[in-house]
């Protein structure tokens, strides 16, 4: 039947209204418009759906039978259209990310090529900040999402859990501390390699030698982990850094303390008040299956 599904629509209105004067109002038709749409849905069922009055108009039995699966009709179209709506939503677009340099060289360029492979048109744009820009640039509206640490944010901004990250120390080869027993006492005094003074990883190194009452010796700073590893590697001194940040040049061992604090919680930085747009929503929900 030709408008089958318009003509379904004008019945159930009919029904919501329980009047066709306020049903036609409601659709944009005239009264004798919609009644015609009435009857032509009837005699292709075969049955009579309504039984009309003045002033009144009820469901038959065969109304209320069939009622229930209209409404699921209309409701299954409208997910379809909604869900294909989405679909093209994401099929091109620019979504803009501020992350922990941390992230870019490590986890988040696995998920990327992921992502890209998935969604072709859409373009990432990525800006590899410390963790305080981040922030900021979420909170200014700079980026659609930030991916950083957990802290205290101002009012407006949510964060959300996706890994965590853990601290170890990175030494040469040849130095003392690449075997035996290793504890952070064993580090106090020792010359670090560390990263700028406005990284993230600097915070938490410097509060936990503090919490503990231990002497941190800074040797050299540096703005990029790969050149803290060089120095490193050089015999400039030791450092800790992310696991995500080993480079696999070899000359260094990376070495795990049994030190709780020195893991941290990454995640998704969002405006409170501000919808992400389709691409950005499933790009996070790619990065959400980043191995924890």
């Amino acid at each position: 039947m030709k408008n089958a599904l318009q003509h379904i629509r004008a019945f159930i209105t009919v029904v919501e209204h329980g009047n066709f004067a306020r049903a036609a109002d409601a659709l944009h038709l005239s009264p004798s418009a919609l009644t015609v749409q009435i009857r032509q849905l009837e005699a292709w069922l075969g049955v009579l759906l309504l039984e009309r009055s003045p002033r009144h108009v009820a469901l038959t039995a065969a109304g209320r039978e069939a009622l229930p699966a209209m409404e699921k009709l209309l409701l299954d179209l409208a997910n379809i259209v909604s869900a294909s709506h989405g679909l093209a939503a994401v099929r091109r677009g620019v979504v803009t990310v501020a992350a922990l340099p941390s992230l870019c060289a490590g986890a988040l360029a696995e998920r990327l090529a992921v992502f890209q492979q998935a969604y072709p048109g859409i373009e990432v744009r990525l800006r590899d900040l410390v963790a305080e820009r981040i922030v900021e640039r979420v909170r200014d509206g700079d980026v659609d999402f930030g991916l950083g640490v957990r802290s205290r944010f101002d009012h407006g901004l949510n964060f959300t859990p996706l890994l965590h990250d853990r601290l170890s120390l990175f030494v040469p080869a040849d130095h003392p501390l690449a075997n035996g027993p290793l504890n952070l006492v064993a580090l106090e005094g020792q010359p670090m390699v560390l990263t700028g003074r406005d990284s993230s990883v600097r915070t938490q190194i410097e509060q936990l030698f503090r919490t503990r009452g231990l002497t941190l010796h800074v040797a050299l700073e540096a703005n990029y982990m790969s050149t803290v590893l060089a120095l490193v590697r050089n015999g400039l001194g030791i450092t800790l850094l992310p696991e995500s940040a080993d480079d696999g040049l070899g000359r260094l061992v990376r070495r795990h303390l049994d030190e709780p604090a020195l893991q941290r919680e990454l995640g998704v930085i969002t405006r409170s008040e501000t919808s992400l747009s389709p691409a950005a929503q499933r790009l996070i929900e790619c990065l959400g299956q980043i191995e924890r």
